[in-house]
């Protein structure tokens, strides 16, 4: 999975701004905030990491702590890896990988392997794929016989989905996923309808539909099996 994509690279230009919230760890010597947690969500540790999810996280100092030479480290790599990310408003980030369901301790350590402080990060796993409309006039989910989701929306109009990975108790979960899109074959619908500002392999479509019946399936790319099929509807508005 990219771990920097033209999405993230704009959150970080833009400092970041959704209103994350930091967690105090353990030992009380540093916070740490979790960022660029997938979709328009705010990032929080009480929300669990999705299988196969990326999330960044930035650390601070608490009561006269030091972060200089710091480092973060997963004591359990079976469900969380971590890796250097790019600065985020200025500060170091690290990239998070979830890869199976469990807890593990995020550590903050020093060049010297000294535990400085940590948090517990839960990654579940992902139960399956729904839209989320967020630009223009999209009416559903509703039921739709042969699909997971149906959609009605106004034709030649601009509308946008994200495709958001939902855990057991239909929770959201945080995590920035790669996302494969599937039409039937013989049915590319999206050429001459997609905008230049959807991005699916991270989960945003973007379209303009002529009048017209619209199926379309996203899964996970490490997992097909997880996914949605929707059909969407585009009707002619009344004048």
């Amino acid at each position: 999975m990219r771990t920097a994509t033209l999405l993230v690279a704009a959150a970080i230009a833009a400092g970041a701004a959704a209103c994350n919230t930091p967690t105090e760890g353990a030992n009380g010597n540093l916070q740490f905030t979790p960022q660029l947690c997938g979709g328009f969500m705010s990032c929080d540790f009480n929300d669990s990491i999705g299988v196969y999810g990326q999330i960044n996280v930035t650390i601070d100092g608490l009561n006269g702590t030091s972060t200089a030479g710091l480092d973060l480290a997963s004591d359990d790599t079976s469900v969380l890896t971590v890796e250097p990310g790019e600065d985020i408003g200025g500060q170091p980030s690290w990239v998070l990988t979830a890869t199976g369901a469990g807890v593990a301790r995020l550590a903050a350590l020093t060049p010297g392997a000294e535990e400085v402080d940590f948090v517990e990060v839960g990654v579940q796993d992902v139960q399956y794929l729904t839209l989320e409309s967020f630009v223009g006039d999209a009416v559903g989910p509703s039921d739709e016989a042969g699909y997971d989701e149906g959609w009605t929306v106004n034709a030649d109009q601009l509308v946008s989905w994200y495709v958001r990975p939902r855990i057991a108790g239909d929770a959201p979960t945080m995590g920035r996923f790669s996302i494969e899109t599937v039409l039937d074959a013989g049915n590319d619908w999206l050429t001459g309808t997609e905008e230049s500002s959807s991005d699916r392999p991270n989960g945003y479509l973007y379209v303009r539909l002529p009048v017209g019946d619209y199926p379309i399936r996203f899964e996970v790319t490490e997992d097909p099996g997880i996914g949605v099929d929707a059909m969407i509807h585009a009707v002619q508005t009344q004048q």
